[in-house]
């Protein structure tokens, strides 16, 4: 009976297990951020990257060859880039708790001094319900609007918020009033 082949979500998961049995090999961490690269998203090549500088000696010339590379780059935030590329040329680990780790990681763990929609929703997800929601509330469906907004103030997510109300504006569509206090509770959360 032949082999099945792996789907790119279980091949990246492989690579996870095989990093969590030898963390310290950094071929398995770069074998597992290009498993992320054929994932949707930044959050899963940046996890496996923050993985990497938590585990291995820092090594500032496989380092750059790796964010250099175009289906790696492509997917990083230029700051992520650039503070992972500081550590490497500093010789310095990325301390276990970072704001530079995803949901994705293995090893490193998430700090909790990031905005409360990055614990709860990351950025790749705020985009995808935006571009989601976005058709059914230009169509006036209250029920996609309604839970929609519950998301977003229940979530934090700030950024869905943003972009749906944004292309509402745009669109020139008026917005109820729940509009106007799920972004005063959206403001309310970043002061707090």
């Amino acid at each position: 009976m032949p082999l099945r082949t792996l789907s790119p979500r279980e091949r990246f998961r492989q690579a996870g297990r095989d990093v969590l049995r030898v963390p310290g090999d950094r071929r398995l961490h770069e074998a597992r951020v290009m498993a992320a690269c054929a994932l949707d998203g930044a959050e899963p090549v940046q996890g496996a990257l923050a993985d990497l500088m938590v585990a291995c000696l820092p090594d500032d010339e496989a380092t750059v060859r790796l964010l250099r590379r175009p289906q790696v780059a492509e997917r990083l935030a230029p700051f992520v880039a650039r503070a992972l590329l500081r550590l490497s040329s500093q010789r310095q680990r990325l301390p276990r708790v970072s704001t530079l780790a995803t949901r994705f990681c293995v090893l490193a763990m998430p700090s909790l001094d990031v905005p409360k929609r990055a614990l709860l929703v990351g950025v790749d997800d705020s985009r995808e319900l935006a571009a989601q929601a976005i058709p059914a509330l230009l169509a006036g469906d209250d029920e996609a609007e309604a839970a929609f907004l519950d998301h977003c103030e229940g979530a934090g997510d700030s950024l869905a918020f943003m972009l749906a109300s944004r292309a509402l504006s745009r669109a020139g569509r008026p917005m109820a009033p729940r509009w106007d206090e799920v972004s005063a509770a959206l403001q309310q959360g970043v002061r707090s």
